[in-house]
């Protein structure tokens, strides 16, 4: 699983109570950026598979709500343009830009996306959610032909009981110049909102994108993985 989406599954979590609107305890309500003030902290273990190579990974990740529709993270700049109404039901829309996820070859050179995304979040009920996104990014090689890339993803976020909250994610990417022209992700993931301010949880991912068939190696990139997180917010 990409840097990008482990990121993701960590700040579904990021929250806070400092700011003219409170920030919901319940996920399924919490919007799409951080609260005026607000740092958010996480980290995840993760274990990763494919073809024959394996191997442990521990990613860490920040963000900073600068405004109450501005947030600062580690991967970049979300900007919310459409916001719910006292975080309750109804659209809400927020702009991305930054950082979308890194490659290494020996041969080929690195390669660094850097992308821009629209995401949205519609909440039926305090209990339900569905979230979807696009984007493009742009692939800076090092040594080859830049290439692009076109994300679509649409999602799932649903209370199950007390303080359990499970999130499922589709993503279909459109690959340009690259050996593979599209590739498929999906996951899942359980969060438990230990208190206002600190959530846990499991996650698991699949992806087809193959990173040696593309002329990368296997670091940053695994068809499989699972792992746990936590993250917290002050």
């Amino acid at each position: 699983m990409k840097k990008s989406l482990i990121s993701m599954t960590l700040l579904l979590a990021s929250s806070a109570v400092f700011a003219e609107t409170e920030y919901p305890e319940n996920p399924v309500l919490r919007p799409l950026t951080l609260t005026d003030g607000t740092i958010a902290v996480g980290g995840a273990l993760a274990w990763g598979e494919e073809k024959d190579d394996s191997r442990a990974m521990l990613h860490l990740n920040a963000a900073y709500g600068l405004t109450d529709d501005l947030t600062l993270g580690l991967g970049g700049l979300n900007y919310r343009v459409l916001a719910r109404p006292d975080n309750e039901m109804g659209l809400e829309l927020a702009v991305g830009l930054g950082v979308r996820g890194y490659q290494e070859s020996n041969i080929n050179g690195d390669s660094v996306g850097y992308g821009a995304n629209l995401n949205g979040k519609y909440v039926f009920d305090k209990d339900i959610a569905m979230t979807f996104s696009t984007g493009f990014v742009k692939w800076d090689e090092e040594k080859l032909k830049n290439k692009d890339e076109y994300r679509y993803s649409i999602g799932l976020q649903a209370n199950v009981a007390k303080d359990w909250t499970t999130n499922v994610n589709y993503t279909y990417r459109d690959l340009k110049d690259f050996a593979q022209k599209e590739a498929h992700e999906a996951s899942v993931g359980l969060n438990y909102a230990y208190s206002k301010s600190t959530d846990v949880g499991v996650f698991a991912s699949y992806s087809s994108f193959d990173a040696q068939e593309n002329g990368y190696k296997l670091d940053n990139s695994f068809d499989r993985v699972a792992g746990v997180y936590a993250a917290y917010r002050f």
